[in-house]
């Protein structure tokens, strides 16, 4: 066999391929027989060229727990071992594949494919929840997984006590890629993509780069090399941004690559400069900010560069696109860091609003290995990560009364490997952030259900459901003190210990974790109509309700509220990825559930008053406004004859702003909780009139915010506007 492999690696070198070994039998003897093979890959380069991870590494080999897989992002190993004897962790295993470089291997040790999904895999403490233990937790995705790779024509097969099946390796005579002439970029496409992003620096404004490519492909370095040489042209300021400060490692990390080759002037990049983001070139700097803080405080750079864009929202995106000038996306349409398909076609409509002159480019052509790769493919199909839903003209001119609600048995549901690859793909293109581990999730989790809508066996949308809840009454007091916590639950959890309802964790509820609607058919009432049927369906099996959770921005919330759901939580930090304060909405199904709703709205708006001056400061005020839709009930605002008399004194006179304030308070509440006892007066003078007044009077910004924000010189000039606005609402609210 080591010749065998010793022949195979050299045609792998050839065509810059590389190999999946699927090693499959009883643990030691998978251990013995990887632990043969390696020889042949060290011979020449030394074992330091491989890594392993999980257990039962030899002393030879670097080994790392699955944990820490994305730490080896860009870089470069001969071969990988990945012992799933330790735990199949699918997150891990999607990104250590890229660490394997073009004519190397990875080994992948398993049990007997058989009996695999039988076994207790440690991985399921993480699908576990409350009150079910490990082995409640099914073994569908890998009973899919063994399926795939023992019929794979992607991987070699050595399984104990069998013969090898040895992948067919492809046709030797392929042509060589173009590789690029200058010193950085390694392929003409990769050049391409750098002189595109130093036009969005140096030409037209308003012009922003859309840069997409498959994992491999050479995205990220592209940004670097391009920071690195418009630095060294005169830029002066570079700003970087993504999902996580890991995520932009290789933008840095190429960008001082290049600096300090520059015989000119050495970059000063370290591991500790790194730790905090940035790169120093002379008096010019690459510099990393979280999402968050941009969008909270906007910053004056000459470029904008947003790494793996995918993995933020819209609404976010949205705000950089309209903050910067000079700015480009770039994102991995495949890989485990999520899927790009859905930030383009969800992205697409802001581009064409907002900067009708953008450009996208596309690179194919990989980098660290040949195109057709047979791991990449195996990787793809195992993950689903080329999951896509039905075509567009397979649905199109479906309507919700002509699609079947159906609640799918997974049992069933994984060896229909179509209808998984549509709904996953649906799920998918809904969403901002996925990673291989939904997968499993989805297939495995024990208190998940999965709805669709199909359209002569097409599914035009889908809604991923967790049960909560009924948790046992002797629970009550520790997980209301915050003394406990047990695995899921989140909705009743944090109605007990948050909003203070120790009785919240005893009702059943579901939870609605993804609602996704094929875009060939949005906007078309399908997903109203999946949650009026889920709601049916919830309530004939005895739920109390259903609920959500989910990052805020005014479009989500319109959509929830227009489906009957209320709010009952807002989250007091904003996410670093999202930029977004997360919010958790209930409809209530029961009594218990229009008690438990009523309670949890009060409460709600009793802290939210309290929390919008100090942890809500900055929520947009928008969203503000839409949270007290229909609040009626609980805020408490009667405006006596005094209060009028105050009102009037403000707006008509010169009355003190602060002396005034109690009747303003509540004159604005009023406008913001009966929005349609004005709706005469509504118009755009008048919408902004509640957005000034709100952000003074709830939020209490400072002077010099409002004035900042409504472009006027200072106080003085923010006292007239607010007297105006009140005098707006006055006449509004009068009439």
């Amino acid at each position: 066999m080591k010749d065998l492999l010793k022949q195979r690696l050299n045609r792998l070198a050839q065509q810059n391929h590389r190999e999946l070994m699927v090693i499959s039998g009883e643990q030691d003897w998978c251990l013995r027989t990887v632990n043969a093979l390696l020889p042949c890959l060290h011979e020449e380069q030394g074992l330091r060229l491989g890594l392993w991870l999980g257990k039962g590494a030899p002393d030879t080999v670097p080994a790392i727990q699955a944990g820490k897989a994305t730490s080896w992002l860009g870089r470069e190993r001969q071969f990988v071992v990945f012992n799933a004897w330790s735990g199949f962790d699918v997150d891990a295993f999607g990104a250590i594949s890229g660490v394997v470089k073009g004519g190397g291997v990875m080994f992948l040790l398993v049990p007997v494919l058989d009996q695999w999904s039988l076994l207790e895999d440690p991985e399921h403490r993480r699908i576990t929840v409350y009150p079910e233990n490990e082995n409640r937790v099914t073994g569908r995705y890998i009973q899919r997984l063994a399926g795939l790779l023992a019929k794979s024509e992607h991987c070699s097969l050595i399984q104990q006590n069998k013969t090898p099946v040895w992948q067919a390796l492809p046709n030797p005579d392929i042509e060589t890629e173009t590789r690029d002439s200058c010193g950085y970029c390694q392929t003409q496409e990769q050049a391409l993509a750098v002189e595109a992003i130093k036009k969005v620096a140096t030409g037209h404004r308003r012009r922003p780069l859309v840069l997409t490519a498959d994992r491999g492909r050479g995205k990220s370095a592209a940004l670097g090399i391009a920071a690195a040489q418009l630095l060294s042209h005169g830029l002066n300021r570079i700003v970087v941004t993504g999902p996580s400060l890991a995520s932009t490692e290789q933008v840095f990390q190429h960008a001082d690559e290049c600096l300090g080759n520059d015989s000119l002037s050495p970059g000063t990049f370290s591991r500790g400069t790194f730790s905090r983001g940035r790169v120093q070139w002379q008096d010019k700097s690459v510099q990393f900010m979280a999402p968050d803080e941009i969008v909270g405080h906007p910053v004056d750079c000459d470029l904008m560069l947003v790494d793996e864009a995918a993995a933020l929202p819209v609404p976010l995106l949205e705000s950089l696109l309209r903050q910067q000038s000079r700015i480009v996306f770039s994102s991995t349409i495949h890989g485990y860091e999520g899927t790009g398909r859905g930030f383009a076609i969800r992205f697409r409509k802001k581009l064409d609003a907002i900067a009708p002159k953008w450009r996208a480019l596309h690179i194919k052509q990989a980098i660290r290995w040949a195109d057709h790769d047979p791991l990449e493919q195996l990787v793809f199909s195992s993950l689903l990560l080329n999951a896509r839903p039905a075509e567009d003209h397979q649905v199109e001119g479906a309507t919700a009364e002509q699609c079947e609600w159906v609640r799918f048995d997974r049992d069933q549901l994984m060896h229909d490997e179509p209808m998984v690859a549509q709904a996953f793909g649906l799920l998918v293109l809904a969403h901002y952030r996925t990673r291989p581990f939904d997968l499993r999730h989805f297939l495995d989790g024990p208190n998940i259900e999965v709805y669709g809508l199909l359209y002569q066996g097409c599914l035009t949308g889908t809604v991923l459901a967790a049960r909560e809840g009924a948790i046992n009454a002797s629970m009550q007091e520790p997980v209301w003190l915050g003394q406990r916590r047990v695995r899921g639950h989140l909705i009743p959890q944090s109605l007990s210990n948050h909003a203070g309802i120790p009785e919240a964790i005893r009702q059943k509820g579901l939870r609605i974790l993804r609602i996704a609607v094929h875009p060939a058919v949005q906007r078309n009432g399908l997903g109203a109509d999946m949650l009026n049927r889920l709601a049916q369906s919830a309530s004939d099996k005895g739920f109390d309700y259903l609920g959500t959770s989910f990052g805020a921005t005014s479009g989500l919330l319109s959509f929830w509220q227009n489906s009957g759901y209320l709010p009952v939580r807002t989250g007091l930090q904003r996410e670093a990825a999202s930029g977004c304060y997360s919010l958790m909405m209930l409809q209530a199904l029961s009594e218990a559930g229009r008690e438990l709703l009523g309670e949890a709205r009060s409460r709600f708006y009793d802290n939210l008053l309290l929390q919008l001056p100090e942890s809500l400061k900055v929520m947009d005020t928008e969203l503000v406004r839409q949270l007290f839709n229909g609040a009626g009930n609980f805020i408490s605002a009667d405006l006596s004859e005094r209060d009028w008399q105050d009102i009037a004194s403000f707006s008509h006179g010169q009355r003190l702003f602060e002396s005034c304030l109690p009747a303003i308070r509540k004159l604005l509440l009023n406008g913001l909780v009966y929005p349609d006892s004005c709706s005469n007066s509504c118009s755009n003078s008048y919408e902004q009139a509640l957005q000034v007044l709100t952000m003074k009077v709830l939020q209490q910004q400072s002077w010099s915010s409002l004035a900042q924000h409504e472009g006027l010189a200072g106080k003085k000039q923010v006292l007239a506007r607010l007297r105006s606005c009140v005098g707006m609402l006055e006449t509004a609210l009068k009439h």
